[in-house]
């Protein structure tokens, strides 16, 4: 394998590709390692860990067909520190490899391309198109709610896309707390659920773009996914299994409503979470249009209030996680939100207060008598 081709783009590409190479040593050395594949004049790179896959083709000026396993981070690294504006790069019989520019040559030791693991072959059965901006959006405003517990319900370690009504709605759920975001799209399909792991949708969100004229496809298999971003192919497995009910635990009455603006509120809950230790919650209390946080742990005692709209009836004491209650209000993207409340054991609801793009549900701590 001969080629020589852009610095920029090369150690671009070799950088995203990487996305998908784990940080962990690995029973198979190939799998630390990037393939590089050059045929003709287009050179494809792909990264692999098993689970996901993420590989894309650059145009070189090729001078030898062939192909190599090269350690990503070691290759990454030397790409980094390199001049060119042009790179070299050959490959003899044994692997060995010759990296260059006008000024620096490194050789190092790649693995024979028979040892990488072959990457899935989707066959798309379904598919659906959603511009970045809004799919980033979309997933920043849930990925946070995916549970971090892989032993005890492996499927809540990935998060569920949902097409209903016209609507893709993303959902997260931990056990404690459920995160969702939906927005109108135009697709064909319809009652179409699958549950993407959230590792892969890390990897996605560093990929998309901020163009509004940036759109990416997803392709679907039985097991498998293909997020089309750009010149990028992110090839995911797909958990199974039955994802929770979330649907049935979001309230449908509540006893006590507050709107309030999601930012200060967030401010507040900050301070009085100073204080805050193991096994020590923030108490809240809601009466005559004013809440009041309170927390008493080892550290001492901190207490705040401010103004709100409220309707319904007071509440004496309901307690909550501060950074559950954090991590929804601060992905809150407006101005006021309606939190609603049926007492101190039922979950509190945070929804916008006109639309339904977004819904977050937190489980109130149980506190002692």
């Amino acid at each position: 394998m001969i080629f020589s081709c852009s610095l920029n783009n090369l150690s671009a590409l070799v950088t995203n590709a990487s996305l998908a190479i784990s940080s962990r040593a690995n029973a198979i050395p190939a799998l630390e390692g990037l393939l590089l594949e050059c045929n003709g004049n287009q050179l494809k790179i792909t990264g692999y860990d098993l689970d996901i896959g993420i590989f894309s083709c650059l145009e070189v000026e090729g001078k030898e067909n062939g192909a190599a396993v090269l350690n990503a981070q070691l290759l990454k690294e030397m790409l980094k520190k390199m001049a060119g504006p042009t790179v070299n790069i050959s490959t003899d019989e044994k692997f060995m490899t010759t990296i260059s520019d006008s000024e620096t040559e490194y050789k190092i030791i790649g693995l024979d391309p028979a040892e990488y693991p072959k990457i899935p072959q989707v066959g798309a059965d379904k598919s659906l198109t959603i511009k970045d901006s809004v799919l980033k959006n979309m997933i920043q405003k849930t990925l946070f709610a995916v549970s971090q517990l892989s032993t005890q319900n492996p499927i809540l370690c990935g998060s569920m896309f949902k097409i209903k009504d016209g609507s893709l709605n993303i959902v997260s759920v931990d056990g404690y707390r459920v995160a969702l975001s939906r927005k109108k799209i135009e697709t064909d399909s319809n009652d179409l659920g699958f549950v993407v792991p959230s590792k892969t949708l890390s990897e996605v969100c560093k990929l998309l773009k901020d163009d509004e004229g940036a759109q990416t496809t997803i392709e679907l298999s039985s097991n498998h996914a293909v997020f089309k971003i750009g010149e990028y192919f992110i090839i995911t497995r797909l958990l199974e299994g039955s994802f929770i009910d979330y649907e049935a635990a979001i309230p449908q009455k509540s006893s006590t409503t507050i709107i309030a603006n999601p930012k200060d509120m967030a401010q507040r809950i900050e301070r009085v979470s100073i204080m805050v230790t193991n096994r020590i919650s923030v108490v809240m209390k809601v009466d005559d249009s004013k809440v009041f946080l309170r927390c008493e742990s080892s550290l001492g005692q901190v207490n705040d209030k401010f103004l709100v709209e409220m309707t319904g009836n007071p509440i004496e004491k309901i307690a909550f996680n501060n950074k559950y209650m954090l991590d929804a209000l601060k992905h809150c993207e407006c101005e006021q939100v309606k939190i609603n409340m049926d007492g101190p054991v039922m979950p509190i609801k945070i929804e916008p207060t006109d639309g339904d793009e977004f819904l977050y549900l937190v489980l109130p701590v149980r506190l002692k008598s």
